[in-house]
């Protein structure tokens, strides 16, 4: 059996955050929050994180496939004061869960996209990194 491309679903995340927000100056993938806080940075930024998978007990079905909870992470990076960086991220956060969540990938193998509790955000510097968190079930 050919399962279908496994981290398929990062860069429909990066398409469907182009189209949605077409004011941010970066969209991209990253590997970790290392490669988001390190290296020249832009702002604003989005960056789209795969984090992990989930196999919930008893999800294999007969034909071989699995039920799979994948786990995308979009860290909003913006540069400024504190009082600037929050309003900067609070408006752009706000934008981010307007495109994901309830945005179903143009394929069959995935379902709505969920909210998830993501970690917390990280001050570097004039920097603020603001994550949140989204669960996707996958079938493969």
């Amino acid at each position: 059996m050919m399962r279908p491309d496994h981290l398929a679903l990062g860069p429909a995340i990066v398409a469907q955050l182009k189209q949605q927000i077409s004011d941010v100056r970066q969209i991209a993938l990253r590997g970790e929050m290392s490669d988001v806080t390190s290296g020249e940075q832009i702002s604003p930024s989005l960056y789209v994180i795969y984090v992990r998978d989930g196999v919930p007990s008893g999800s294999q079905s007969m034909d071989g496939m699995n039920h799979i909870v994948q786990q995308w992470m979009v860290v909003v990076a913006v540069q400024g004061s504190p009082d600037q960086l929050i309003a900067k991220a609070g408006q752009l956060l706000a934008r981010v869960r307007d495109a994901m969540l309830g945005w179903t990938p143009d394929t069959a193998l995935y379902d709505p996209l969920q909210a998830a509790t993501p970690p917390a955000a990280m001050y570097l510097s004039d920097w603020g990194y603001f994550p949140l968190m989204f669960n996707a079930d996958f079938y493969a």
